[in-house]
């Protein structure tokens, strides 16, 4: 025994040494696992934006959505319109019809409770 020990006592190991190792290889086969799940799920590939909008008036907003998609899959589409404020001022669920055209632009008018300054596409989702 050392002058050190006597004075400090000897640190004495709580966890195996194997333990860290074995929790790094499961995160990384938990993470491995999930990643390939994500990638296989069968989701419909289609992509909105909005394409242009018009404030019409104090209670309108015209909005034009462009949609592409690789199937003919028919969705909904949630648009809001916002005030200067960054207030939702008025919002719709916007029916887009499957079709095989892709893009595909659709209009909408979305009434609002004061006047708007921009359209936002929130979501779009399969029908």
């Amino acid at each position: 025994m050392t002058d050190l020990d006597a004075r400090y006592g000897r640190h004495r190991r709580t966890t195996p040494r194997w333990l860290w190792p074995l929790v790094a290889a499961l995160g990384v086969t938990v993470g491995i696992a999930w990643a390939a799940w994500a990638s296989w799920t069968d989701v419909p590939v289609f992509q909105a934006r909005v394409h242009s909008y018009e404030v019409i008036d104090a209670q309108r907003t015209q909005v034009d959505l462009e949609i592409f998609r690789d199937e003919p899959v028919a969705l909904t589409c949630r648009v809001f319109a916002q005030a200067q404020d960054k207030v939702v001022v008025g919002e719709k669920n916007v029916e887009v019809p499957a079709s095989s055209q892709s893009p595909v632009r659709v209009v909408s008018e979305i009434r609002t409770e004061r006047r708007a300054v921009t359209a936002v596409l929130d979501s779009c989702e399969p029908s």
